[in-house]
This record gives structure tokens, sequence and C-alpha cells, in this order.
């Protein structure tokens, strides 16, 4: 575990938080999301210690990545590769380990922006239209806990800037954040594996995102994908509405 910084702040966070982001928190939006769509796979990047992969149906086969997990429960369906994001999808097929296109996908892994995009770019390459990707930490807390560099507890990084850069770049994806807490959940579909753009254009998107702060971020919040309710109801309607219309 981190050694905390600064435990009076980490609560200030944490109870402002949950202030800003009333209802269930993120495990248990991810929880319902699972129940909902009881997907064929799920992938993680990021797993820590293996809370997030626990919303996982029990029989529901999994993969997490992480180049150094601290698990500290049983995940009998889960297969651990202890890498980077960057080395996983060098050295491995997704497609082969989960047997066909990833059903949903949970980006939580280094909380910079232009690597959220990498690894959306490599879950794109293995999706179908119907396939989920979740992208944690887009609502950031403050200039502090969104900073690059990390100086908090509580911290979510520049990852907004990956959620911005989407709907702005990514029209024709479907996209919807859920003000859940801590840090917001931003629901993705509508993939397209055969499409190169957003690698081709990843230098200029880093290049034109990545010196922006967080004042940029509260005068053009209306550049981000809609938010819709934090209640399992709302986000089950959003789903399937956007089964419907893929």
């Amino acid at each position: 575990m981190v050694e905390l910084r600064d435990p009076q702040r980490l609560r200030d966070d944490l109870a402002e938080t949950q202030r800003r982001l009333p209802g269930p928190a993120y495990y248990q939006v991810l929880a319902a999301i699972h129940a909902h769509l009881r997907p064929a796979n799920y992938v993680e990047i990021g797993v820590d210690q293996g809370i997030s992969l626990a919303q996982a149906l029990p029989a529901t086969p999994c993969i997490g990545i992480d180049p150094e997990p601290m698990i500290d429960r049983d995940l009998p369906n889960a297969q651990i590769y202890e890498f980077t994001s960057d080395e996983f999808f060098a050295r491995h097929d997704l497609g082969d380990l989960v047997g066909g296109p990833v059903a949903v996908a949970f980006i939580d892994g280094l909380h910079l922006f232009e690597q959220v995009l990498a690894d959306f770019i490599n879950i794109e390459a293995h999706s179908s239209p119907d396939t989920v990707v979740l992208l944690h930490d887009c609502l950031p807390l403050d200039a502090e806990t969104a900073n690059r560099e990390r100086t908090t507890d509580f911290y979510s990084g520049d990852v907004w800037k990956a959620t911005m850069a989407l709907e702005q770049h990514r029209p024709e994806l479907e996209m919807a954040i859920v003000p859940t807490l801590p840090t917001g959940l931003c629901m993705v579909r509508g993939l397209d594996r055969t499409g190169r753009m957003l690698e081709r254009e990843l230098p200029g998107i880093v290049a034109e995102y990545r010196e922006l702060g967080f004042d940029h971020y509260l005068a053009h919040q209306d550049e981000m994908p809609e938010q819709i309710v934090n209640a399992e109801r709302d986000i089950q309607a959003w789903l399937d509405r956007s089964v419907a219309s893929g």
C-alpha cells in the first residue's frame, strides 16, 4: 500500500466528492453494469487490489493487466498479467485470450490522458460495436488532484482530457458520464475495430491537450460527454438505448 501523504486532506477530499457526486460509488456502478450486460468477457487495465475486478460476475472470464498488482482477494476466473498495458499489448493478442471481441473493458491504469487514449486504441482493435469501454477518473475534483504529477492521496490525474478528446475527435462514439464518486465513470460504445483515425491522430491530440490545465476543464465542460443520472435504472436505459442504435 502507498503511504498516505496527508490523511486529513484525503478525508476532506473524499467528503467533498461525496457532496458533489451523491449516489452509488463506482464499484457499485461497475457491479450493476456487469449484472445488466452479463458480458462474455471482461478486461481491466489497472487492477490494484482487485476490488473492481471482483465486481464481475463469478462466471465471467476476466483479464487483468497491472505491472504491480496488490490483489488481496480470491479471483478464480481472472488471469492477471503483470505488465504495463503497453507491454501487454506488445506481447499478447487480446482477441485470442478472450476468444473474440472484448465485451466490457475498464481502463483505470496510469492516470495520464495519453496513456488512457493509447489503452482505448488497443481495446478498440479488439472490439465490436457492442463493446462497452469504461473510463474512470473523468470528473476531476480540483487542480491539484488533477495534476499530471501526483502530489496528493486523492488523485485522478488528467484523464478528463482523454474523455474530452474522444468526445471532440470521435463524435460517432456513444458516450455518457455517470457522476459516481469518487471521480466519475464514462461509458463508451460504438467502437470501430477497423478504424485507425485515433491512432493516426494521437500525436496531434496529445500536443493539443497536454498543456491544458484544470481551468480549461472548468471553462469547457460543455465539450465533455453528456452526464446521466447516477441511478441503476438510468444507466441500464442508456446501455439498452445504445444497443438499439448500434
